[in-house]
């Protein structure tokens, strides 16, 4: 079977737009973003001075940072600037298989 140009070109770009078709995080995960925002994930947040603390297990992404909101704000750590989190996906036997935010 021979294939002209018109058909060879049409091929290709739908092979293009197919593979581009994931979402966003498909850029730095191997997980959806709805995947990513339902996992399961031990929250980790940090001191001013880099001091780790552990949070616990946490269901879904939001919740990860709503647990580090809410312990930032009962140790009167206000800005963001003076705290941060971890969000480690609890994945594939790992406890720590992907960090996010």
């Amino acid at each position: 079977m021979r294939l002209n140009w018109f058909t060879l070109l049409a091929i290709f770009i739908g092979v293009v737009s197919i593979s581009g078709c994931g979402d966003e995080c498909s850029s730095y995960s191997k997980y959806s973003c709805k995947e990513i925002e339902k996992a399961t994930y031990n929250a980790y947040f940090y001191y001013p001075s880099g001091k780790e603390e552990y949070l616990g297990v946490v269901t879904g992404l939001p919740n990860c940072g709503v647990k580090a909101h809410n312990f930032a704000a009962s140790k009167n750590l206000t800005s963001n600037n003076e705290w941060s989190y971890i969000c480690c996906m609890k994945a594939e036997g790992s406890e720590c298989l992907e960090k996010h935010r």
